[in-house]
């Protein structure tokens, strides 16, 4: 079984993993990377790794798609493991071309990915399920001035990118202006979730994070929490949205203890490492589900916190 982790970027702790997996599975072979450059992180983790170069799904997704099918079909690619949010939409409308070729793509379907990815969809997801999310005004929408503060954001967007808090009555807009969403903006602690389904898109298992800092839209220091009610709030996510894989989530519990949820991204995310360090390799279990074996995690795992540091990987030109 060959692997293909697409537009992996900085995300060498997935590779890392899947090389060990390597070690310890009979039945896996070579470990792909691409992205659109080889000077990318992920790439140089290992002299294992092999490389794969693509254009930029944003510039030319029919040109992207072309492109990834030959070369998985060069390389004999088995599961193809999707990192990035544009190129979400693209592969699960055409993740038939692959199937019809033997190459199973990891991700959600067509439907789901725009239910997580645009916004609006998403909290209409969430409204219909019972799970809360901070009062949201969409493009074209007047705003309620007496709620302020407020944090506008992207409908579509990804990480923290055009995401700003208005806190001064003169920078509020009189309107919600296009391709942008205003919330509410909720005071208390943040916390995000990994929510992993089978390929089938069955709940499996859910961990959660409290976030000590983020850096570039991403979990920097966090500490894993256990909570009954968190856990089952992750079962109800995975539920309704019947995702396939993991989600990554993020919410935020105000001062009287409600949970808010804000962002839900159908992918391994950046607080990935330390759901992976409380002792929950999803990785793994995908793997084991994808060969048809049965998974299951324990509810609670290691204590654990942590920062994650930094390191370079270089390569000779």
């Amino acid at each position: 079984m060959n692997i293909l982790f697409t537009n992996a970027g900085r995300r060498s702790y997935l590779i890392e993993d899947a090389l060990r997996l390597k070690r310890n599975y009979d039945n896996l072979g070579d470990i792909y990377v691409s992205d659109t450059s080889v000077m990318t992180a992920s790439m140089w983790v290992s002299e294992d790794i092999k490389k794969i170069i693509t254009p930029r799904v944003i510039d030319n997704p029919d040109k992207y798609l072309e492109i990834l099918l030959n070369k998985s079909l060069k390389h004999n690619i088995d599961v193809i493991f999707p990192l990035m949010d544009f190129e979400l939409p693209v592969l699960s409308e055409n993740k038939g071309k692959f199937q019809k070729n033997g190459i199973k793509v990891i991700i959600s379907d067509s439907k789901v990915i725009k239910s997580s990815l645009n916004k609006k969809r998403c909290y209409n997801v969430c409204n219909n399920n019972n799970i809360k999310t901070p009062k949201t005004w969409y493009e074209g929408e007047a705003l309620d001035k007496s709620m302020m503060p407020f944090v506008m954001k992207k409908k579509r967007g990804s990480g923290s990118a055009g995401m700003r808090i208005i806190n001064e009555s003169d920078k509020i807009p009189n309107v919600v202006p296009d391709q942008y969403i205003v919330q509410k903006f909720i005071e208390g602690q943040e916390y995000g979730m990994d929510v992993l389904n089978t390929t089938n898109g069955e709940f499996l298992h859910c961990c959660v994070r409290r976030k000590a800092l983020m850096r570039a839209g991403e979990t920097d220091k966090a500490e894993v929490i256990y909570n009954d009610n968190f856990f089952e709030a992750g079962k109800k996510i995975g539920r309704a949205f019947g995702h396939k894989g993991n989600m990554d989530i993020d919410f935020i519990v105000d001062k009287d203890g409600n949970m808010k949820f804000i962002d839900f991204n159908p992918r391994f995310g950046g607080g990935y490492p330390f759901t992976k360090a409380a002792g929950f390799d999803y990785l793994r279990a995908m793997i084991e589900n994808i060969q048809g074996n049965d998974v299951s995690f324990d509810r609670v795992g290691k204590k654990v916190a942590g920062a994650k540091g930094l390191k370079v990987f270089t390569y000779e030109k």
